[in-house]
């Protein structure tokens, strides 16, 4: 038969880069923006053209894999509408073999999903499947035909079906016993199917003693496939110091070596993988899959990219020479369990799921091409989501593994979403040299997430973001200083405005927007309006008095509070658009008769509602001062919560008759020794500190008519999970 296209030579010119060092000429084709069409083009045409099999069962399950991988790089927010709305009409529900592990396949795009929109019942159904199984294991042998109901993975194909799944929910869970068990049934399923000459797996039993018409043994592609790409899928959530991890990156590694010395001159893996000549027409079923698993290993740097990369490119051009002008994808083999002829009008749904599985794999070659990379890995050792996760790197370490970057060409890739993400660099010395890259993401609970430091490609622009950190001295209005991120606006007094107020308290201003909003407020106050009316956006409703505010730091001497007068000058280090930091600078005062200056630096991170605060205090006194952060009561409707075994303060309580409730809240780090007490009509936070010695503490506030709290019962929960953040911080491996 005439093939469709004639395969592009390919170039290879090496450079002197330390990881991603091979620079490869790309035909067209491979190019980024000609990938992402492609993929949509293939990915448009399976859902005008909906397959008839059940949507639960392993035919979808294998295309709504690829298609997650789509949907998050995919610039069109429709693709992942169409998953969301597949899952709530099988109601986030398995198919229904209870041990079977065709109709768990499902559950990998439940799980990735459940990531990242946190509903739960899209884990329930995996879940309570997968308890079930542990709580009534099968206790059948391999053997094909002796399954009685009670499948195992007697099936090489089951690998890929069900063991990422497990692994998966592992990670979700914390819960070990579910790696476990696929980590004892993958062992199982490989010692009885794995042939150790040839690298390969027989799809079952029944092949054991089959040959092929040449006379070699029948490995079938899509089966072998299929194995493949399930091991780059539970390596994806698989702790890197999970006990057999090694066993499975050595079966990787054999498995991929073997795979490029059978792959054919035309780009393809026929469907019998020894015996090409039978069936010379391609496959791209099982093609597909060996082009995501070979370049998913490519990209996390556990295969050479000189060797690994040709057949990568080769295997794509194939895979594009099968994609009709419509994006129908053809010379899918049809559903079975041998290798069989195929067609160029032959489609299913699974083949789909590879192909675009592929193109997100190449997707990130085609970035990265001939660009020197670090690597970030970055692990979230909790139970709970971490939202807006602040990631911070310091400059000299981000040099050491990647000297081609610099603060104008900065760029961090993320390899779940294919997408760069918003960086900031900070000079906090004033030296006019950045001490540190700042980048932020999401993070599942037990999620592994890896990003590539890097330069920013030709032809790619830096990502922006309309929410964002800000702050400003404000020398028209008596000189505030004030600042926002998308949640919430602080303000703090300075020297001009001692003729009214005399405070180092914190004022709140709250808002009910994702944008900036302090600058529309004194833009009111300048027309003379009433920026403590809403206008909108949010308004000042919080008064803050010669008090504390909310969460301003004082000492106590006896039993009196003591406060500085207001600051006296200030220094602005960093502005957006993730973190804003500045520096106030308070004259001595006398402290119960200690003379004490103090300098103060405060933070704050885009999607926080509360700021770091770093308090020096000055003064020739050796005892230590017992410094008081704190927030003032003000009686009335409120809740006070002193959570000393957490170590944080909760107040809630209405700051007028007309604008709902307002939420304080300070947490202190877990290694900070912080009496919590009610006194001189604030909660207070006591901590014994020398001067010349930081002390740090984070404090801030929530509205109830903004976009994120609505109940006391929420403040107090989200300043719990932020005091366990802080005693379990994100684990960040940055590597060359």
């Amino acid at each position: 038969m005439k093939r469709m296209v004639v395969l592009m030579t390919l170039v290879l010119l090496v450079t002197g880069c330390t990881k991603a060092s091979t620079k490869v000429v790309l035909p067209a084709q491979a190019q980024p923006q000609a990938i992402k069409d492609v993929m949509a083009r293939v990915a448009d045409w399976q859902i005008a053209n909906p397959s008839k099999h059940h949507p639960a069962d392993w035919t979808h399950g294998a295309l709504y894999s690829g298609f997650t991988a789509w949907a998050m790089m995919a610039e069109d927010a429709k693709y992942m509408e169409w998953l969301k709305s597949t899952g709530q009409k099988l109601d986030w529900q398995p198919h229904k073999r209870v041990y079977h592990a065709d109709d768990h396949c499902v559950g990998w795009m439940y799980l990735e999903l459940y990531n990242l929109y946190k509903d739960p019942q899209m884990l329930k159904g995996m879940k309570d499947r997968f308890d079930h199984i542990l709580a009534n294991p099968s206790d059948v042998t391999l053997k094909t035909g002796q399954q009685k109901g009670k499948d195992r993975w007697w099936w090489c194909d089951a690998l890929f079906m069900a063991p990422p799944v497990w692994t998966q929910l592992s990670a979700i869970t914390g819960d070990s016993r579910y790696i476990d068990f696929m980590n004892k049934e993958w062992w199982a399923t490989t010692d009885y199917l794995y042939d150790k000459d040839e690298h390969l797996y027989f799809r079952d039993d029944n092949y054991f003693a089959k040959r092929e018409a040449n006379g070699q043994k029948i490995f079938w592609s899509r089966g072998n496939g299929w194995v493949f790409g399930g091991l780059a899928r539970v390596l994806e959530y698989m702790p890197q110091d999970y006990p057999d991890r090694p066993k499975y990156v050595k079966l990787y590694k054999e498995m991929a070596a073997r795979l490029i010395a059978i792959q054919q001159p035309d780009g393809f893996w026929h469907s019998s993988l020894l015996d090409p000549a039978s069936y010379p027409v391609p496959e791209t079923s099982g093609t597909g899959f060996y082009c995501y698993g070979l370049a998913w290993g490519i990209n996390r740097g556990i295969l050479d990219e000189k060797t690994y990369l040709p057949p990568v490119l080769k295997a794509w051009q194939g895979l594009l020479s099968c994609v009709k002008p419509d994006g129908k994808l053809g010379y899918v083999q049809q559903i079975g369990a041998d290798p069989r002829k195929t067609s160029a009008d032959e489609t299913e749904v699974y083949g789909v799921g590879a192909f675009l599985y592929a193109g997100s794999e190449l997707y990130k070659i085609a970035v990265r091409n001939g660009i020197q990379t670090a690597s970030v890995r970055l692990t979230n050792p909790t139970a709970q989501f971490r939202d807006y996760e602040t990631i911070s790197l310091t400059w000299s370490d981000v040099l050491k593994k990647n000297r081609s970057v610099t603060a104008d060409n900065a760029a961090v890739f993320d390899l779940k979403t294919n997408q760069f993400v918003v960086t900031q660099t900070v000079d906090s010395n004033a030296d006019g040299k950045p001490d540190e890259l700042l980048f932020q993401l999401h993070l599942a609970p037990g999620q592994q997430k890896e990003f590539w430091l890097m330069p920013l490609p030709e032809g790619f622009t830096k990502p922006q973001t309309q929410e964002i950190t800000y702050g400003r001295f404000v020398p028209e209005r008596y000189g505030d200083f004030t600042w926002e991120n998308d949640r919430i606006a602080f303000r703090v007094y300075s020297k001009a405005l001692e003729w009214e107020t005399v405070s180092p308290g914190i004022d709140v201003w709250v808002k009910k927007v994702r944008t900036p909003m302090i600058e529309h407020l004194y833009k009111d106050i300048k027309e003379k309006k009433s920026y403590h009316t809403d206008n909108g956006e949010g308004l000042d409703c919080y008064k803050v008095g010669p008090t504390l505010g909310c969460g301003g730091l004082g000492i106590l001497a006896g039993d009196k509070l003591i406060m500085s007068r207001n600051f006296v000058d200030s220094k602005t280090i960093a502005n957006g658009p993730i973190r804003t930091m500045f520096e106030l600078t308070y004259d001595a005062w006398d402290a119960g008769g200690v003379s004490v200056s103090e300098v103060k630096r405060i933070s704050i991170d885009k999607g926080s509602n509360l700021n770091r605060i770093e308090s020096w205090m000055t003064c020739k006194s050796r005892k230590p001062l017992a410094l008081a952060a704190g927030i003032v009561t003000r009686g009335g409707q409120e809740t006070k919560t002193l959570k000393s075994d957490e170590n944080w303060i909760s107040y809630w309580f209405a700051p007028d008759e007309k604008n709902g409730m307002t939420g304080c809240g300070i947490v202190f780090a877990p290694d900070t020794d912080a009496q919590l007490k009610e006194q001189n009509s604030h909660l207070l936070g006591i901590v014994n500190q020398s001067c010349g010695k930081p002390l740090v503490y984070y404090t801030g506030a929530c509205w109830d008519r903004g976009l994120d709290f609505r109940t006391v019962e929420d403040w107090q929960a989200y300043l719990s999970a932020y005091a366990a953040k802080l005693a379990n911080p994100i684990h960040v491996t940055l590597t060359k």
